[in-house]
């Protein structure tokens, strides 16, 4: 007799779907999963963006289904409220790293002179991530070979930054709003920031203010949520564009297989239920016709 999987043995402890937390600084991502796993009694949850200890905003868990659709949740671009300290650099690029400061007679910049390199740091771009990264190197987390004295920089990789608008300036330290694609490190741009004006900077602050479609007017507090506050899957991929398919479809879909459909616009589907009550999917279009 085939043995049970946890979800078969514990049903109450899986719900497809998702739902949007606001993680304080501090904890780091992997502690707020376990935190909102405790408080609703789930697991298996996973979530769609890492934030640092340092970080605070929002954050999208998912659950069962839900978590399928992930690669359709992190595409999106995110917003960030980032506080850049200028003349101050850091090992690990932010207030967690030890800080050296700059000689006295260093000239900081200007919020002019922010503000005329800001235009170079738009658009498709290589950044290199910041040694003290979760990106993985070997096999190995680079954050731990950098605590292992490995401070070998990393390999540049290609982000997009869609704007950047100053928000504040008192003289040293300024706050900078970004809207950017997946895998963009706002360390490493603090950093190249610093050294296109010829001086240090690193991250003081952060706060993801919008991940997608969610904002944080969508996210609760992570000591206060409840299953009340679970999003259904239906919900949580409303931002998609959806379309009817026959039964057979649906569960080719399911499987991963690529389908034919010639009714849906743009280049993604999803498919939540058809009339027979089948099983969630999605994927890429390969359409047919116009």
């Amino acid at each position: 007799m085939a043995r049970k999987s946890l979800r078969q043995r514990y049903p109450h402890q899986f719900l497809d779907g998702g739902i949007v937390v606001w993680k304080p600084r501090g904890p780091s991502s992997r502690r707020v999963v376990d935190i909102v796993q405790r408080r609703l009694s789930l697991r298996g949850l996973g979530h769609c963006g890492t934030l640092d200890p340092l970080a605070s905003g929002i954050m999208v868990l998912t659950g069962g289904m839900g978590s399928k659709f992930q690669q359709w949740l992190t595409v999106h671009d995110k917003v960030y409220e980032a506080t850049v300290w200028f003349g101050v650099g850091s090992e690990s690029g932010d207030a967690e790293g030890p800080l050296s400061f700059s000689a006295e007679s260093i000239s900081l910049p200007t919020q002019s002179d922010i503000e005329a390199i800001l235009p170079q740091f738009i658009g498709e771009q290589m950044q290199v991530p910041p040694t003290h990264s979760a990106v993985r190197v070997d096999g190995q987390r680079a954050y731990k070979k950098a605590r292992a004295g490995d401070m070998t920089p990393l390999k540049a990789r290609p982000v997009r930054i869609e704007k950047l608008r100053i928000l504040e300036w008192d003289g040293a330290r300024c706050r900078i709003e970004v809207s950017c694609g997946p895998g963009t490190y706002i360390r490493s741009l603090a950093h190249d920031l610093g050294e296109a004006l010829g001086v240090p900077a690193t991250l003081m602050a952060l706060r993801r203010t919008s991940c997608g479609v969610h904002s944080t007017e969508d996210a609760f507090r992570v000591d206060r949520v409840t299953r009340e506050h679970w999003w259904t899957l239906e919900r949580l991929v409303s931002h998609l564009p959806a379309m009817a398919v026959s039964t057979d479809v649906a569960l080719k879909m399911g499987q991963g297989q690529s389908v034919e459909v010639t009714e849906a616009e743009g280049s993604e589907v999803k498919v939540i239920e058809d009339a027979a009550g089948d099983e969630d999917a999605a994927g890429d279009e390969d359409a047919a016709g116009d």
